[in-house]
Formats: structure tokens, sequence, C-alpha cells
């Protein structure tokens, strides 16, 4: 059964000349697992909410989208066959518990009491929520809140769901399991799953097509091991957004069959290397810089609340001038930490310094003019305007009176972000990873002394997180820290400059990049799984490709 077929489908949205989708043509089946990807702004959002009728954007459309081989395709039908998970589960939830959740969307089908009691049941033993089913939406993890809103989805009995970057904001083990889960819905069900994401190495080796996008039109649609190796190498997002393994593969230029995951690419390894190879580790030298502490925090406990303590004597050193990550799981206190250590939440049981200087001894305009710039994790809460400029100018107004140069500061930054061309749009028009650029214009137009970013690349393709790392480097060479919480290990292990892990509230380890991702066994990076059998210390896919090659001319 044909799920969608699109003919000859372009789209504009209202003042805006440019074509987000450009004569896409397209045929979904029935229990296909479908990857859309391509960089920021090239159209994926757009033609994922094409495909659920309620959510078409408004502007100038062409051509035309069959559902399920009709020509009557009613809203109720649309709620019955077609789910969608947002990338923001905080605007999907609508009800206050998880049990009214789940029960929502067949209230209003009309369903009866006893339909829906069994539906709930069935749903909870399949995605183990027995122990949250009575809990708050607003006490759940963001992995706990993903799974119920898929399985609010699911209760619907859908034959299809599309989901916007469903990870962006999961740890990596939650994004394993929410994966795993995914595919098994598509496999075991036969519900057809249209996913776009910007990190592909779980996802392609599981697809059954992969749909890149690229300015509006379709550029390749094919099964994972056929894309071409030279589109992988012509084609910027590709060649940064392909799993580890692939990437090696094309870079090495091998012949051997493409592999899609770690298990194969380790054994493409141990392909090339019969024996133990000859140099295991790179030569590189770290410039130590001198032990001057923009950021320390010692003996930090804090709780929201008197049932349990979400720091418990929090203790981290971060150097001046430098590139420092928080990680962790999704709950482990991260975002707490980055809250106290910036000033946002008042820290009552422990010390913060900045700059050797007690956190309590700034004056608000004083730590909040030139000293902290934060960015949030709920980036949209920074903007308030009509449009995106306004936003922009208004951040500006009280440090630049001058307007003339609060426009060429506003354009520089906005040049180097992207987003000149979002400018004159509203913040709420933009997609995902386009309004998290324009948050990190605001931030940056403040020049704060010490950044404090919650995941800053979520939504963020693989291209424009080399510009934001390039960035990031200009500013720590001009002395300014950079401090953010991240679930992107790859982005953390290239780019960082040291590491933290947080767990159960406390700082289980703190270490320069290349020890901190070596040491992990599962929180690590795809090179280092694949390659730490014969280079125990790369962490990186640029090092693992150094050491290959190496290793062949020797």
């Amino acid at each position: 059964m044909v799920n969608f077929k699109i003919n000859n489908l372009s789209f504009s949205y209202p003042d805006n000349k440019k074509k987000a989708l450009k004569n896409i043509n397209l045929t979904i089946n029935q229990g296909e697992f479908i990857v859309v990807c391509g960089k920021s702004g090239s159209g994926k959002s757009t033609l994922l909410r094409m495909l659920k009728p309620e959510l078409t954007p408004h502007g100038i459309k062409i051509g035309k989208i069959t559902f399920f081989d009709s020509d009557k395709f009613s809203f109720r039908d649309s709620a019955e066959k077609i789910g969608f998970l947002l990338q923001n589960t905080e605007y999907q939830a609508v009800t206050h518990s998880v049990r009214s959740e789940l029960a929502f969307g067949l209230e209003n089908l009309g369903l009866d009491s006893k339909t829906i009691r069994l539906r709930i049941a069935e749903i909870s033993a399949y995605f183990s929520l027995e122990n949250i089913i009575d809990k708050k939406i607003s006490e759940l993890s963001g992995g706990q809140k993903q799974m119920v809103c898929l399985a609010s989805i699911l209760m619907m009995h859908p034959d299809v769901i599309v989901f916007d970057e469903p990870t962006s904001q999961l740890d990596p083990m939650a994004t394993e399991t929410l994966l795993n889960t995914v595919y098994k819905l598509c496999r075991e069900n036969g519900i057809t799953v249209i996913i776009t994401e910007h990190r592909l190495e779980s996802l392609i080796p599981i697809a059954d097509r992969v749909i890149v996008i690229d300015e509006g039109e379709i550029i390749s649609d094919t099964t994972p091991s056929e894309i071409p190796s030279e589109l992988i190498k012509s084609n910027d997002f590709l060649s940064s957004a392909v799993p580890t393994s692939m990437r090696l593969h094309t870079d090495l230029e091998l012949t051997s069959p493409v592999p899609l995951n770690v298990a194969q690419g380790r054994q493409m390894l141990s392909s090339l290397f019969a024996e133990k190879p000859k140099q295991t580790e790179l030569d590189e030298t770290n410039t130590e810089r001198k032990t001057e502490y923009a950021v320390e925090a010692k003996d930090v406990f804090f709780a929201y609340d008197k049932s349990r303590y979400v720091l418990k004597g929090l203790g981290l050193k971060i150097k001046k001038g430098s590139f420092f990550a928080l990680l962790g799981s999704n709950g482990a206190g991260k975002t707490t930490a980055l809250s106290l250590m910036s000033g946002l939440i008042p820290c009552k049981q422990g010390k913060i310094k900045l700059f050797g200087k007690n956190i309590h001894k700034y004056k608000s305009d004083e730590l909040y003019g030139k000293t902290i710039g934060v960015l949030p994790q709920k980036c949209e809460s920074l903007f308030g305007g009509y449009t995106v400029r306004e936003d922009l100018d208004k951040a500006l107004t009280k440090s630049v009176p001058d307007k003339k140069e609060r426009n060429e500061k506003i354009t520089e930054v906005a040049s180097f972000c992207e987003i000149t061309d979002l400018l004159e749009r509203h913040p709420y028009d933009i997609s995902g990873g386009e309004l998290q650029r324009a948050a990190l214009c605001m931030v940056l137009l403040k020049e704060p002394q010490i950044l404090f970013l919650d995941e800053p690349t979520k939504g963020m393709d693989n291209l424009f997180k080399k510009q934001f790392a390039s960035k990031i480097k200009e500013l720590n060479e001009e002395g300014i820290t950079v401090v953010m919480v991240s679930h992107d290990t790859e982005f953390c292990a290239e780019h960082c400059d040291e590491c933290a892990m947080i767990f159960d509230g406390m700082c289980a380890l703190q270490a320069e990049k290349n020890k901190f991702f070596s040491q992990n066994f599962f929180y690590t990076t795809a090179a280092n799984k694949i390659a730490r059998e014969f280079f125990p210390l790369a962490v990186t896919e640029r090092q693992v490709l150094e050491l290959c090659r190496i290793n062949l001319i020797s």
C-alpha cells in the first residue's frame, strides 16, 4: 500500500521568493523506514509537515500530495493514521499527567472508556510505563517525555509516524533506546517511519531508504549502502553526517563493501590490520594553559524540593580561555550545574567563584553585562519580537546606543550564524536549528567573558557545527571561556579542551578530552568504539584516519 504519493510539489513561505521545496516527486510505501536528511534550512521539516495536513505551513503550494491512495482525506483520518513527534516534546504534551496524556487522543476521537483503559494497559506494558503512569509530565526526564509522547501517538494505532529530530535533546543511551523502539515498531508492526535527523550514526544502519535534500530539492533517494561515494565526497553535508565507518571507508578509498555501523567498521579495520599496527598513537602535543580559573565550583549541593538533592557536593575547576563540556545522562544535574554557575539559580550550599571572586559579590548589571552570557536549552524563551532582527536589536540597545553600530554588529553576527535571510522572519516561523542559531547570535552580541551554553549544537547540522567550533576557538584565543552542556560526544571529542561526566549530582570524571573518552567504554565516540582494539587512545575520526594512513604506508 502507498501511504504518500507526492507529485511535482513546490512550496514557498509568505513574502519569501525563495522556494523551500522544489519539484518534489516521492512515493512512500507502507512499512518503510525512511531517513530524510540535509543541512539546516534545506527543507526537511517543511516536507515532513506537508505529510501531516494539520501541520502544513501557510504559504504558496504547487503540486499534489495523495494520502493513502485517497482523494478524500479528513483531519480525523490524519489524526488516526498519521502520528507526528515534534522535536521539542514540551510543546507536544497537552495534559498534566502520563495517564491523561495517553488517553487524550482517543477521548477526542470518541472511543469508549473500556477501549481506552485496555489500550492504556497494553501500551504501558509495552513501554514499561507502570512506574510513571500517575506521574506529572513535568516530573519526567527528557527521555521519559519522549517515550510518553510516542506512546500517546501509538494509542491511536497509526499507520505512519513522522519524527522531526526526535533525539536532539537526548543523551546517547536514551537515543539508542528510542531508535531501537522505533525500529521494532517498523519491523514488527509494519508502521511506516519517516524521520529527519542531523545525527545519522545510528539511523543509517537501520534505514530502508535515505533521502537527501539540498536547497529544497531531492538530490538522492537510495538505500544506505548505495549512497554514491562521489556524493559523500562532494556534498558537504553528507561528508560530515554519514556514520564514521562510512566516512573512513570513503576517505581510505577502499573497494570492500561499505560498512554501515560500528561492528562493520571494526571488521573493516581487522581486514586492514591482520597484525598489530606499528604505530598506535599520534604525537599530539597540547599547549598547557596557565592555571587561572574562570569558574570554580566546590562542594555545591542543590535540591529543587525536599525529596532529593539534584547536586551532591559537585566540584569543578574550569580554566580561563578553555572550551569545557559537561556530559552525562538526562536528569544527571548538568543543566542545574550550569544554572548555578551562571547565577540563574542562587547557590545556597557550597561555593561558586568566577575569576576568583564569589558569584554572590557580583552585582546583577556586572554579572550579566560583560561577565556572563547564557544560551538556555529552551532558546525560544529569548524571543518576543515580531522579527528576529527586532529581538537582536533589543539585545544591544542598552550597551550600544548608536543604531548604525547596532546594525553593523547584527549584520556581522547574522552572517556568521547564517541567518541573514531569516532576520525579517518571525522567530517562531523558522526551524528549530535556525532558531538555535538566532539565539546564539543574541548571546554572541553581548560579548561576555564566560559563555554558558545549554545544548548549543542541538538542531545544528554538522556543517554549521564546524563553523561554530571555529568561532569558539576564536573566542578562546581572546581569553573567553566557553562552558557547555552537551550530549554530542563526537563534537566534544573533536573540539573541546576538557570534559566532565556528571553522574548522580557529582563529577565522576574530569579530564582532557582524549583521556576522557578513551577511558570510557560505553559513553564514547563511534570512532573510539571502531578503533580501540588497534588505536586505544584515538577518539575522533580524524585521529583514526591519520593512524590508518600512517600504518598502511609503513
